[in-house]
């Protein structure tokens, strides 16, 4: 076994000792710790009756994207993590193949792509566990029939893009599903108007405020997903516990530590509160600074304390808008919380918080019986593919639909057709690997709460 596997092995059993033991997860890296590593082997794959226009090419892209610099995937996650989580090429090169697998291009099989692929790796020296911890598997898109230009496991180690006949990569699509690898789901919007929680209807559209969420690589995660995985250490993540007035930091930049989400008790439920703020050490020519577009106060509803299943709680009407639907209060009189901003802008806002009818004092923060937000829940095994289709990946017009019996299919607007072609593609895709979620079209009209 090699040296850095064992070490790997080593990290994930101190950190299920200390989930076991019931401790502050937020709060366990350090500055000076190693980051978890996770090493990825990024394949290019070949079909027997369709192969890449320049496969050198996609592999040139790839080591960019993957692994190219701070704008890079593994340089977003160290961002978005704080430097506790990374990803990091599982061979020399970076990026191996092209490998021409023994199939058809079409019908879709993500599973038996991801088999092929992984035998071919094997035939090549690079043994699953031993060698890499999860595939990235780059296909050609031409004459394709997915109906997805990406999937990922929810949570799990396989990813699969479909490459442009450019030889490009989408970077949103990267970001979106290695998310997806993480854990987190589709990141959705209620419309709660002039802040009653009571009041809240489903709404349309993705939230904006995460890679999940149509956001894109212009934007961090949002701070249920950060709490989810531990990557706001230090007590940055604080669990409300008595009415108080707190001084959030922006989420990502700025001086190091800080508050900077609360985590707030709704009956069974858990609102989360953030404040988001342009990073301007993170920018690159195509996305711009970090946050630039989700300015001001954002809050979440984690249902039952399920942080990968949050919901942005939108004031406005219509769909998600970025800066504009920001929250200025929240209002829940049946569970006895009020939420006011105060100030907010210029990197820090000021979010006052009352509990069970008692008033928030006027100034503070982080008042004593706070808490640092509780440890994240451990992930199981291997879950199932999510899939994004289209260029503009979480695009913000995206819907859900509900399929009954594997799984969930997630839909996006990309156009007027039907959705039933691709529904079925997606049947096809998830073929002895579980359910899809698939962005596909257009779909009008709201569900119930």
């Amino acid at each position: 076994m090699h040296q850095r596997a064992r070490t790997r092995i080593a990290t994930v059993a101190a950190t299920t000792a200390v989930l076991a033991a019931g401790a502050t997860v937020t709060a366990a890296h350090a500055a000076d710790e190693t980051p978890a590593e996770n090493r990825v082997l990024v394949v290019v794959v070949d079909f027997q009756d369709v192969k890449h226009s320049d496969a050198e090419a996609v592999k040139e892209d790839a080591r960019k994207e993957y692994f190219g610099g701070s704008q890079s995937i593994a340089g977003y996650y160290t961002k978005v993590s704080q430097g506790a989580f990374t990803y990091v090429p599982a061979a020399k090169d970076e990026v191996v193949g092209p490998y021409e697998l023994d199939l058809p291009q079409n019908p879709c099989d993500a599973g038996a792509v991801r088999k092929a692929a992984a035998e071919a790796a094997e035939a090549d020296g690079y043994t699953a566990d031993e060698d890499y911890d999860s595939i990235s598997i780059l296909q050609p898109s031409a004459g394709s029939d997915c109906g997805w230009a990406g999937l990922g496991s929810v949570p799990g180690p396989n990813t699969w893009l479909q490459v442009g006949e450019d030889s490009k990569i989408s970077k949103a699509a990267m970001v979106h599903e290695f998310g997806h690898n993480q854990g987190f789901g589709h990141h959705e919007r209620d419309e709660c108007p002039d802040g009653d929680l009571a009041r809240c209807t489903t709404g349309e559209g993705y939230s904006g405020k995460t890679p999940m969420g149509g956001g894109g690589p212009g934007v961090g995660f949002a701070a249920p997903e950060l709490i989810s995985r531990g990557w706001l250490p230090g007590g940055q993540a604080v669990t409300v516990k008595k009415s108080a007035t707190f001084t959030l930091s922006a989420l990502f930049g700025g001086k190091a530590g800080g508050v900077r989400a609360l985590d707030i008790p709704l009956g069974k439920d858990r609102l989360v509160v953030e404040y988001r703020h342009e990073d301007p050490t993170y920018t690159d020519d195509e996305d711009g600074s970090l946050d630039a577009a989700v300015e001001g106060v954002h809050a979440y509803l984690a249902p039952e304390g399920d942080y990968n299943k949050s919901r942005l709680l939108d004031p406005t009407p219509g769909e998600g808008k970025g800066k504009e639907d920001a929250i200025t209060t929240l209002t829940d009189k049946k569970n006895k919380v009020e939420v006011e901003v105060g100030r907010s802008g210029g990197g820090s806002a000021t979010v006052s918080v009352g509990l069970d009818g008692v008033p928030a004092p006027a100034s503070g923060s982080a008042e004593q019986g706070n808490t640092a937000a509780p440890a994240p829940q451990a992930q199981g095994g291997e879950g199932a593919p999510v899939s994004e289709k289209g260029s503009d990946v979480g695009a913000p017009a995206a819907q859900r639909a509900e399929k009954d019996g594997a799984g969930t299919t997630d839909l996006a607007e990309t156009g007027g057709s039907s959705t039933t072609p691709l529904i079925a593609a997606a049947g096809a895709a998830m073929a002895g690997i579980g359910g899809v979620c698939l962005y596909t079209v257009r779909r009008r009209g709201r569900r119930s709460a």
